[in-house]
């Protein structure tokens, strides 16, 4: 009896990984594609996304943000900055508008409060601890078997290999604990997004821009279930802090 309770669990857990790894490879190629979709359909309201900016710092921010260039696809809002490739930066298509708008809800979030500065000083940590997540696996792994197999018969080995263990589960969780909150820090900056581009569109195309950052977020999701399951080598490997 125990034996098929254990296939049953084994089944189930093979089946839910599936479905969570499709989900993931479903919402990046969801996102690029309406990515692509919504950057041709032009906004009623005629404007680039320069001048929205240049429109939403002046009423929001008295003119205190600043505006740079940077890559194709690495769109972010950092320090007062929002950085933006030529693509975004001249372009009156939806797709772009929301992206844009949801870098001045993230600059909303660190001008009204301390979460969004908080996350990248935690980010920063797991970056650093990050580097260790590997090395301490390894050790805790390779210690325990010595022990198990009597090579390195000895309390302290064993404690040893317990504590790297136990250090590099605490960074995975720690990992997996800032990603779900990114996704709340996400949400939050789409929400602020809405609120300005309502001031300009009509209902279909804030509509259609809520669908696109929801694909957007959806991103999120995935990379946290790719770190997840990252140690079962069926995904890509996941940046555990990026």
């Amino acid at each position: 009896m125990l034996t098929y309770i254990l296939i049953g669990v084994a089944v189930g857990f093979v089946l839910l990984l599936c479905f969570c790894l499709a989900i993931a490879n479903f919402s990046f190629d969801n996102y690029n594609e309406k990515l692509q979709q919504l950057d041709g359909v032009k906004n009623s309201y005629n404007i680039t996304t320069r001048d929205y900016v240049a429109a939403i710092n002046h009423k929001y921010f008295k003119d205190t943000l600043r505006l740079a260039s940077c890559p194709k696809y690495y769109d972010n809002y950092s320090k007062k900055t929002i950085s933006l490739s030529a693509e975004t930066m001249f372009s009156n298509g939806l797709a772009s508008l929301s992206i844009v708008s949801h870098e001045l809800g993230h600059a909303r979030q660190d001008a009204t409060g301390d979460k969004l500065q908080k996350h990248w000083q935690l980010r920063k940590v797991g970056r650093i601890i990050g580097r260790l997540f590997l090395p301490l696996i390894l050790i805790g792994i390779i210690l325990s078997v010595l022990n198990v197999f009597e090579v390195l018969n000895h309390l302290a080995v064993l404690i040893v290999g317990g504590v790297c263990l136990g250090l590099g589960v605490l960074i995975f969780f720690f990992a997996i604990i800032l990603k779900y909150k990114e996704i709340k820090i996400e949400r939050e900056a789409s929400d602020f997004a809405i609120e300005y581009l309502s001031e300009i569109l009509t209902e279909n195309e804030i509509k259609t821009c809520k669908e696109f950052l929801k694909s957007a977020r959806l991103t999120y999701w995935a990379s946290l279930i790719k770190v997840l399951f990252g140690w079962t080598f069926l995904t890509k490997k996941e940046k555990m802090f990026y």
